[in-house]
């Protein structure tokens, strides 16, 4: 992974070389990358910002030397990172996975969805090497850490270092002898409802055809959630990023509430040997700011229409082009149309959470809410955008112990 840290530094590094011949920065010499992109956030500068993290995820996406799988599922999963004892096996992505149920799954609102977290090597290390998956450590460190310099009487737990990413995966269930039905969101299709938008209510699919027979152009009627969609696009399995269950794996994934119901949902059974999963959506935090970059991914069968498809680089086509996008670099800039805060959610993940006052999912931000992540965990929901409130809010609390903007640590540590 540090190959890839470097690679984002070199193309960042010409992106600011760019920048200053237009002087938009000092010259390379005279600023570094983390001031780079400072400097995009400050300025708000939102197609810099895209652009960037375009260029981070073409390097998470990047096929591995001499193996069929993209960088990212070289990462340790959240069943490791967590794991009380010691590690023996290499990092597997989700293959890794081996839960029993979801810690602080009662934190969760709307839908069920099959995800699986992924820490690249310098997080895991930094989790493991610092006991933060001990929650006595996290009591240690809420009584004698290091006082928080922004959120009066609360600590923190030692900073991560700028190398570290966490991605949280997001997969849909396809069977391995039928065509199935995959809901895709479209914002102009799905305006905020009150008790959220998950994907049980949004107005289109399209079908995944497991047999290879899949003619592009060509539609199928499909039946989901009550409804029937009829003449949707059809695509072949390949066209996702997807892995095959084998028996041990589908019988510990069935084995977890969460994603239990997801496949019920989508397919009307248990996940079985042979089953698929297609990758649908993933969350990234990448610590490169103090506060962390935050970006939201999700598949689309229009993926280069809209505002969430812009200053994608030009790549050759793969299924990697099939992902929208949005970015946080600050919990409030650069403000949208209707004056509010910055926007920026996963349709898959936030876009299920219901109003609480604030506003639903669709109009959250991911840094206002990974701000709040604090040791012993409060409920993420109601939804927050913009700034913290510090008065009433229980996850500033005296008391607290920040837990870096990472709501796994706080929820998932083990004694």
């Amino acid at each position: 992974m540090r190959n890839s840290i470097l690679a984002v530094v070199s193309v960042l590094t010409a992106t600011l070389s760019a920048g200053a011949a237009n002087n938009r920065f000092g010259t390379p010499s005279e600023l570094s990358a983390s001031q780079v992109l400072e400097t995009f956030r400050d300025n708000g500068d939102l197609r810099s910002q895209r652009r960037h993290i375009w260029t981070v995820f073409a390097e998470l996406t990047r096929t591995m030397d001499g193996q069929d799988r993209p960088v990212f599922e070289s990462w340790y999963g959240e069943d490791q990172v967590f794991a009380s004892g010691s590690i023996e096996r290499a990092p597997n992505g989700i293959r890794s996975f081996s839960r029993s149920d979801r810690q602080g799954a009662a934190h969760v609102g709307g839908v069920p969805i099959l995800t699986y977290t992924l820490y690249n090597d310098a997080a895991y290390r930094h989790v493991r090497a610092n006991g933060l998956n001990r929650s006595s450590e996290l009591e240690r460190l809420r009584a004698t850490g290091t006082v928080d310099r922004a959120i009066t009487g609360n600590r923190s737990i030692p900073p991560f270092p700028r190398q570290a990413m966490v991605l949280k995966t997001v997969w849909w269930p396809v069977a391995q002898d039928a065509i199935t039905a995959l809901p895709v969101w479209d914002p102009e299709l799905n305006p905020v409802r009150p008790s959220g938008n998950g994907y049980t209510s949004w107005q289109r699919a399209v079908a995944i055809n497991p047999l290879g027979h899949a003619a592009d152009g060509s539609t199928h009627d499909i039946a989901f959630a009550g409804r029937t969609f009829s003449k949707v696009r059809q695509f072949d399995l390949a066209a996702f990023h997807h892995i095959v269950l084998d028996a041990r794996l589908a019988e510990r994934l069935m084995r977890d509430r969460e994603s239990r119901s997801t496949a019920f949902i989508a397919l009307g059974r248990t996940l079985k040997a042979g089953d698929s999963l297609v990758l649908v959506g993933a969350n990234l935090a990448t610590k490169e700011l103090s506060d962390w970059i935050w970006a939201a991914f999700w598949w689309h069968d229009l993926p280069d229409q809209g505002p969430f498809a812009a200053d994608r680089p030009e790549r050759a086509s793969s299924k990697w082009s099939s992902y929208l996008m949005q970015v946080a670099f600050d919990s409030s800039t650069p403000t949208e149309p209707d004056g509010g805060a910055h926007i920026c959610f996963n349709p898959w993940l936030e876009g299920r959470f219901p109003d609480g006052g604030g506003g639903g999912g669709t109009s959250s931000n991911c840094l206002a809410c990974h701000r709040r992540a604090s040791y012993p965990a409060a409920n993420f929901l109601p939804i927050t955008r913009g700034g913290r409130e510090l008065t009433h809010d229980p996850a500033y609390a005296a008391g607290q112990l920040r837990t870096s903007f990472l709501w796994s640590i706080a929820m998932h540590a083990g004694p």
